[in-house]
């Protein structure tokens, strides 16, 4: 399986490779959980790769055992993998057809 690193030599943040998905991964938060800090700590975290068609912001592995699904119109288009204390998302899965990696800039 494929996997791809974020380069090593200076950490890129989510927003940075993806501004259109953390602002709608953001507004979609904060329409179905009003208050949720997640919402406003989303752009600032780091992206650290695609693996398995999962958006990484943690560690390849990082405990992750609640799911945040968000729904646009009763249809689910994005899963947020959350750490233990709740408060960090450690992966997206963007389930409505988009292909994250297709965005990507090629690495040498």
């Amino acid at each position: 399986m494929e996997s791809r690193k974020s380069p090593e030599k200076s950490p890129l943040r989510l927003a940075d490779v993806f501004p259109d998905l953390v602002g709608e991964i953001a507004a979609l938060l904060r329409d179905s959980r009003p208050g949720d800090p997640i919402a406003d700590s989303i752009s600032s975290l780091p992206f650290h790769g695609i693996c398995r068609n999962y958006v990484l912001t943690a560690p390849e592995g990082t405990p992750s055992p609640w799911v945040v699904a968000l729904e646009r119109e009763e249809e689910t288009v994005f899963l947020l993998g959350v750490d233990p204390s709740l408060s960090v998302v450690t992966w997206v899965d963007v389930v409505d057809g988009r292909d994250p990696s297709a965005v990507l800039p090629r690495q040498p």
